[in-house]
């Protein structure tokens, strides 16, 4: 009787430690996958950030030149010194 208790604990451990092991391996697998995925989703964000930060250096450029030539304008109007083509355009009084 000892015996078949003792040949029971054994396979009871034995299937314990296949059912551990089984899930260790089926976890490696899952976490070289997810991996995986990890690389392509960051490689496309890096993708996204590169074309992403050449519009925003677009942008800020445009806005730069446009700031300048406002400000510029706004000078031209203060000073009176307003073209329109190739004539001046007469300041005018604001009545009020």
């Amino acid at each position: 009787m000892t015996e078949v208790v003792v040949a029971l604990i054994g396979v009871v451990g034995i299937l314990g430690v296949g059912y551990m092991e089984h899930g260790r391996r089926t976890s490696n697998r899952r976490w070289e996958k997810n991996t995986d995925d990890h690389a392509f989703v960051i490689d496309k964000i890096e993708q996204l950030g590169k074309s992403l930060g050449h519009s925003i250096d677009r942008v800020e450029e445009t806005a730069v030149r446009t700031e300048g030539k406002l400000d510029q304008h706004i000078n031209d109007h203060v000073t009176g010194r307003v073209t329109h083509g190739k004539e001046k355009v007469r300041r005018r009084k604001l009545v009020g």
